[in-house]
């Protein structure tokens, strides 16, 4: 079956279910790095803002033998989870007053997003920029957010340099840093996959390893589009005077960061290649930052490119 018969018996199928109470949209939702997935929003008439399922995934399990009747069964059940959010009236979006201290940043790829930053305000840092959003409401099933375009800034009548001020106060605010390292976060990991088999001393050994230097992970208190954490005041400057060392950044994704401290045995051509092919390997389209590698310089209080400068399109 096509994609597009996919799409159509899906829709078809939870319009039945739902009945006429509810109104099923199919709409292009674009993503970080000039992704394009497709969306179905699902309205129950009356209500200010409605879920949005998007298919692409649920096609690819199709394609892997799923029946199309339990595929259709398990988006009507995540319909049937995500239906009790809170809905939001969505008039607030009028009032710049009751969305000031909504205002937040994240990090994403200059190149890849041409036409994205064409149409949202946007703050140049190195390779990448700074794009502003509401942070609307967070609930068991998630986090609902808006991306603030350029028509909001007329409607609002401010300004950029005013959006840039209020995230800069409200994401470190209101999404706090955390930051692990690499043998805490597999831990973690180990603890949530192994259960009860779970043994101390058995990752530990693993992790016993030397390597040139150890690993960090900088993120945020959700997880989600953390990688502005290298933005937050003092955040890099702190943990480098506690290592006594510079700090090599790699973007692992829009997420998270790694750190290392500098060691002169690191080779910054040789990490810029296993950042870009850890990207087109490992990390999905839609959430790669960058495939250039940077440095916090204690001397100079700022990140600077390491090496030399990537300026490709993450594709």
């Amino acid at each position: 079956m096509v994609y597009e018969m996919f799409q159509t018996k899906v829709t078809d199928a939870l319009q039945a279910r739902l009945g006429d109470r509810y109104d099923l949209i199919l709409q292009k939702v674009p993503k970080n790095n000039g992704i394009l997935l497709d969306g179905l929003a699902i309205m129950r008439k009356g209500a200010g803002s409605s879920p949005t399922i998007y298919l692409n995934s649920y096609y690819e399990r199709y394609l892997e033998g799923v029946p199309l009747d339990a595929v259709i069964d398990e988006i009507f059940q995540l319909y049937q989870e995500n239906s009790t959010v809170t809905h939001l009236d969505f008039s607030i979006l009028n009032d710049f007053s009751l969305l000031r201290d909504k205002v937040l940043y994240k990090l994403i790829h200059t190149a890849s997003n041409p036409d994205l930053l064409s149409d949202v305000p946007s703050v140049p840092y190195l390779d990448l920029s700074i794009v502003f959003y509401l942070f609307l409401e967070k609930t068991e099933f998630g986090q609902m957010t808006a991306l603030i375009h350029n028509d909001h800034l007329k409607t609002w009548d401010t300004s950029l340099d005013e959006l840039y001020r209020l995230a800069s106060d409200n994401t470190p605010r209101m999404l706090p840093a955390e930051l692990k390292s690499m043998s805490e976060v597999m831990k973690s990991i180990a603890r949530e996959h192994l259960g009860s088999d779970y043994r101390d001393n058995f990752i530990d050994d693993l992790l016993s390893v030397p390597t040139v230097s150890p690993l960090y992970v900088l993120t945020n208190c959700s997880g989600i589009c953390g990688a502005c954490t290298l933005l937050y005041p003092d955040q890099l400057k702190n943990f480098a005077d506690l290592m006594g060392k510079d700090l090599v950044i790699l973007p692992s994704s829009i997420h998270e960061v790694l750190l290392i401290p500098y060691e002169d045995a690191i080779s910054f051509d040789e990490m810029a290649d296993m950042v870009s092919h850890i990207n087109r390997a490992e990390v999905p389209v839609e959430d790669r930052l960058s495939d250039q590698v940077y440095l916090y310089s204690r001397e100079l209080d700022a990140v600077i490119f390491a090496g030399t400068p990537v300026s490709s399109v993450l594709s």
